[in-house]
């Protein structure tokens, strides 16, 4: 039998980020499974329509909001555009509600919306901290905010559900019990024919190097300052590439470390090629849900560097060779790591079980079985 299924995500394409990418392939996938999907995200600016069908057949409808926390954050403009859209989607044939993430404006709306119509929720989410501003007393504010909403959802009463099983353990934080697990997901052949075949050995100088990639934002929850750090206590034998951007850039180039190079951000083609042509993936960040990196390195086989946050247990058990940190994130764990895990060999490909079919299979599941214990 065939549904109908609104997903409410706060963020969606061209805006670029690991929650947009799940929800266009798991959008993507439901399509071609022979379900009908409508996206419903914030509208920005005025150059995103209010609505529009992708070419995949997946409705999007952009409700009007405003940017709050640079764009981290966006807030519902409620309003007589918000209310046709609204009015538009409850006359639909929506039967199914997936809420990706629990602390938006917009995912309360989801679960607010699944009780109007009458229909199950899924609550998905895809975290394993709280968020950070890197401000204590700002942090205090989000927590609070985080823990208000997510009573709020719960009131509700949706089925909730990690995107993994680090991210069931999160949810105990605010309550909320669950073993469903709705996990990321690759269509790994095709990120290996995406390869733009660009030559990042020779463009870096590393062709009889070890190359240690690391893909992410140049952030302190990403571990990008300790990597670099860690390359620094490495051998000249080592080169480490890290592809992205954010505001640790600057000081890194301030440590002047001669074997980082820093790609700044580079097309998905080029992710691909990177990765095809590095020894070591290396993502030392403290908070994940399940990151989208870790499954494009094991794509291409790469033996992982990684600590215990999000999707890390689920890619090795998907065959992947991944040494997972549990000790503090150190410089000198990071480069002890590095070498051992670089005199191994390339597992070949992986996360052949972590697909978008068996993904969906999963959501599925969520609505015929009761996951809720929330205390």
């Amino acid at each position: 039998m065939s549904h109908h299924y609104a997903i409410f995500s706060a963020q969606y394409l061209p805006h670029v980020g690991g929650v947009e990418n799940f929800t266009a392939n798991l959008a993507a996938q439901l399509v071609r499974e022979g379900d009908q999907v409508t996206v419903v995200t914030s509208r920005l600016s005025a150059e995103q329509p209010e609505f529009e069908t992708q070419a995949n057949g997946v409705a999007v409808w952009r409700l009007p909001s405003r940017s709050l926390l640079n764009g981290r954050l966006p807030m519902l403009r409620k309003g007589a555009a918000f209310k046709k859209i609204r009015d538009a989607l409850l006359a639909g044939t929506v039967d199914r509600v997936l809420v990706n993430t629990r602390f938006y404006a917009l995912s309360l709306e989801g679960v607010r919306f699944a009780a109007e119509k009458g229909v199950p929720c899924v609550v998905l989410d895809h975290g394993s901290a709280y968020l950070t501003l890197g401000n204590a007393a700002a942090d205090a504010a989000i927590r609070a905010y985080e823990h208000a909403v997510t009573d709020k959802l719960k009131s509700y009463g949706p089925t909730f559900a990690g995107i993994s099983r680090k991210s069931c353990e999160w949810l105990e934080t605010f309550g909320i019990e669950t073993s469903l697990v709705i996990p990321n997901a690759i269509d790994a052949e095709a990120f290996r024919a995406e390869s733009s075949g660009r030559d990042f050995r020779a463009e870096l100088g590393a062709e009889d190097r070890m190359l240690v990639a690391f893909t992410g934002r140049l952030e302190p929850e990403k571990g990008a300052e300790e990597l670099a750090q860690a390359a620094a206590l490495l051998s000249d034998g080592y080169a480490v590439a890290m592809a992205g951007e954010g505001s640790l850039r600057a000081r890194i180039v301030g440590l002047g470390i001669a074997n980082v190079r820093l790609l700044g951000n580079i097309s998905h083609a080029d992710l691909s090629a990177l990765l095809s042509q590095a020894d070591v993936f290396c993502l030392p960040s403290r908070s994940e849900g399940f990151s989208t990196a870790l499954l494009e390195a094991a794509a291409w086989g790469l033996p992982i560097v990684t600590t215990d946050v999000g999707g890390a247990a689920e890619v090795a058990d998907a065959g992947a060779a991944v040494r997972i940190i549990s000790a503090p994130i150190t410089p000198q764990v990071l480069r002890e790591s590095i070498i051992r895990v670089a005199s191994g060999k390339r597992a070949g490909t992986a996360c052949i079980g972590l697909s978008w079919t068996e993904t969906t299979r999963l959501l599925r599941e969520g609505y015929r079985t009761d996951f809720r214990r929330l205390s």
